[in-house]
């Protein structure tokens, strides 16, 4: 039955159906456009409370040590949120490698380049992205950085590192000294599982920095060792920054060679130094040498126990002679009695 035929009631309900089914064909048109193609982006859904301004900037992190730095030359994008609180980032501009990125909005009245760190204005949030990326972020509440991924499973591994973050300072904000230190060290362990498991190579160095690893790199430097050896195909400057940090892996054939080698240079050393000192002379055998012919023979008989008689006797010269020869010979030993002489070594 046409259109025209039919009573005007008919009509009238015929003609609201059809138009609300365009409608919906429409709504559903345009919603599938904004979430379902396949182009690279970045987009999503967020609440605002009416202190922000309804813009978001996209931010590059070029190196983990800028993450909580600022300035306008940082922001490579900006997106307006709509009454809706849609926004939307084409990224197809971005490197092809995962990089580090910060969203962050601003308040009104506020510098852009302008980001607060902790607490419920926490304005900020970090996600990796490459140029083929499809990031859909939604929050459900009006804290900006408490956020959710749709899909993406880097980013929602992102988001669980960061949730793990803010765990540790609320825990430790009312803690003891002593249980901040047991928290912070399980929560970090923690951390350093999801790196050492997760397969994606800038997410896993995210959860090894959010860890403060350069305080564990001296207790535990196997792990990071261990860590490089994974990664070690990659050669972005996040990780040529982070292999710096780590101190090398000695080698341990290398290491057992110079152990042996010093061994043996220990033993030989040991055995020149007892040489020589075998062979250089002693200090009184020097002294002895000092000693002229009849001196040696006085002394001789000094060591012999002979007084300065049987001694002038023996050598058939005066007393006088002895007793001048004998003080000699004490100047020269350095010996003050015949007791020191019977003593000397020769």
């Amino acid at each position: 039955m046409k259109l025209a035929n039919l009573p005007f009631n008919d009509r009238y309900v015929n003609l609201l159906a059809t138009f609300t089914l365009i409608l919906l064909f429409n709504s559903n048109s345009l919603f599938s456009q904004n979430f379902s193609n396949n182009e690279p982006k970045i987009e999503g859904h967020i609440v605002l409370d009416s202190i922000w301004k309804p813009k978001l900037y996209l931010s590059h992190i070029s190196d983990f040590s800028k993450m909580y730095t600022m300035s306008r030359s940082m922001i490579i994008a900006e997106s307006d949120v709509d009454s809706s609180g849609y926004f939307k980032f084409n990224i197809d501009y971005l490197p092809k490698n995962d990089n580090l990125y910060r969203l962050h909005i601003s308040k009104k009245g506020a510098s852009d380049a302008s980001i607060i760190i902790g607490g419920k204005e926490e304005n900020h949030f970090f996600i990796v992205a490459n140029k083929a990326s499809k990031i859909e972020i939604f929050n459900n509440n009006k804290t900006f950085s408490d956020v959710t991924f749709k899909s993406d499973v880097k980013n929602k591994i992102i988001d669980k590192v960061d949730d793990i973050v803010k765990l540790i300072d609320s825990t430790n904000y009312s803690a003891t000294r002593v249980k901040s230190e047991f928290v912070t060290n399980a929560f970090n362990d923690q951390l350093r599982k999801i790196a050492d498991t997760c397969s994606y190579p800038l997410v896993s160095l995210y959860a090894l920095q959010k860890s403060k690893y350069e305080v564990d790199i001296d207790n535990n430097t196997d792990y990071y060792q261990n860590f490089i050896e994974k990664w070690k195909n990659e050669d972005s400057e996040y990780f040529k920054t982070f292999k710096s940090k780590v101190p090398k892996r000695k080698n341990a054939f290398d290491s057992r060679i110079l152990i042996a080698l010093s061994i043996l240079l220990s033993f030989g050393l040991g055995f020149f130094i007892n040489g020589k000192i075998r062979k250089r002379p002693h200090k009184q055998t020097l002294a002895l040498k000092t000693l002229s012919v009849q001196e040696r023979k006085i002394y001789a008989l000094l060591k012999a126990g002979k007084s300065n008689k049987e001694i002038s006797d023996d050598l058939n010269i005066g007393i006088s002679t002895v007793k001048s020869h004998v003080s000699s010979i004490y100047q020269k030993l350095n010996v003050k009695s015949r007791k020191e002489i019977i003593n000397f070594k020769d």
